[in-house]
């Protein structure tokens, strides 16, 4: 009974050294788009000396999902390094979390979009295909699919000035299979200080279809209003049967007002504030344009922003210093200050001998005139 106990033990350890000297390499996946094609493309480094069949599991598993793509199949591997290939592979079965997922893969050669990681573990097999005890080598890569380019946004164009309160939304699909797709529109607020993508991912959407057909939508009457001068986002991701395939890249819009482009001044003479302290309101498009005349040596002048409902907003260079006589000077508001559209604000000015004055103005984003 000892020497069968200790001949069990002696090939149980051989079983394990044999496994942990073929090792799985899939360096030559990593950062491709995986498909039925390339899958199994990977190098078997067999180290032992022999030939063996070896048996391999591979696994695509999604980042906080439960979608899954697994396989196993056979192969013989010789010593040294053995390409991988699909002519290659013997007995495979293929297992899937959900039979969309499979017509996905296997019928249009195309992943979900998202984080996943790419596992095989490799064992050695017997001739009858079982598995022989020992430790499986293994071999993992990260990636992500990401079909951004496969969706286009077409209108309305990136920073279009509409006139329409309920525009069409339209865009383009480079899918083979667009006729089995559904798309999720969605529509969003971009505040000051947003860039559009981080406008579209945190902002709750105006409107949003998750069921969209077609490659077109108009904005529906019965969806929250938009509203003139606000600047919107809106982008479009595609589905197969309820998974996500990718999105479109984020466009912005916004609703424009003729009537009020027409009265806006946008060549503007330079305003002499001390004169007048707060008694006309000025349209400030981009900049602000001041003179100022100071009867004293060394004289500085103290800024603060403040908008209508009298909040402090960030004013940089907000100490300019001025000379006896004449001073002319401009204040870049476009290019350094994130300031809403049509928005009214009020510049407060104090000289160094503590006289103060208001400056009130109505802001106009140059972006939007025509």
């Amino acid at each position: 009974m000892k020497k069968y106990l200790t001949l069990l033990l002696l090939l149980v350890a051989a079983s394990v050294g044999y496994s942990q000297n073929i090792l799985v390499n899939l360096d030559q996946l990593d950062g491709i788009e995986i498909t039925p094609n390339n899958v199994f493309n990977m190098q078997v480094i067999n180290n032992s000396g022999a030939s063996h069949q070896v048996k391999l599991m591979g696994s695509i598993r999604y980042r906080n999902s439960r979608l899954r793509i697994g396989y196993t199949f056979y192969t013989n591997v010789q010593p040294g390094v053995n390409m991988i290939t699909r002519d290659k592979v013997s007995r495979l079965s293929w297992d899937f979390s959900e039979s969309a997922l499979r017509e996905l893969f296997l019928n249009y050669s195309k992943l979900p979009e998202g984080n996943y990681e790419y596992c095989v573990a490799l064992s050695l097999a017997t001739p009858g295909n079982e598995t022989q005890p020992g430790t499986p080598s293994d071999a993992c890569i990260y990636n992500r699919a990401n079909d951004i380019f496969l969706i286009n946004l077409v209108d309305p164009e990136n920073n279009a000035k509409l006139h329409e309160n309920y525009p069409m939304l339209s865009w383009m699909v480079n899918y083979p299979f667009a006729s089995a797709l559904t798309y999720r529109v969605r529509v969003a607020e971009q505040k000051q200080g947003q860039n559009p993508q981080n406008a579209i991912a945190r902002n709750p959407a105006m409107y949003q279809d998750n069921s969209v057909m077609g490659t077109s939508i108009v904005y529906p009457v019965t969806a929250k209003p938009l509203e003139k001068w606000q600047p919107y986002v809106w982008t479009v991701d595609a589905y197969y049967k309820g998974i996500l395939l990718g999105g479109a890249e984020v466009w912005k819009f916004i609703i424009v007002d003729d009537s009020l482009l027409q009265s806006v001044p946008k060549d503007q003479s330079y305003y002499e504030f001390a004169s007048h302290n707060g008694d006309t309101r000025l349209y400030a498009t981009g900049q602000l344009k001041l003179k100022y005349i100071s009867e004293q040596a060394n004289d500085t002048l103290k800024m603060q922003l403040f908008d209508e409902d009298k909040k402090a907003v960030n004013l940089p260079d907000s100490i300019v210093s001025v000379t006896p006589g004449e001073n002319f000077f401009v204040i870049n508001l476009a290019e350094k200050i994130a300031l809403g559209h049509n928005k009214k604000y009020d510049l407060h000015i104090k000289s160094k001998d503590q006289k103060e004055y208001i400056v009130p103005f109505t802001y106009t984003n140059p972006l939007y005139l025509k």
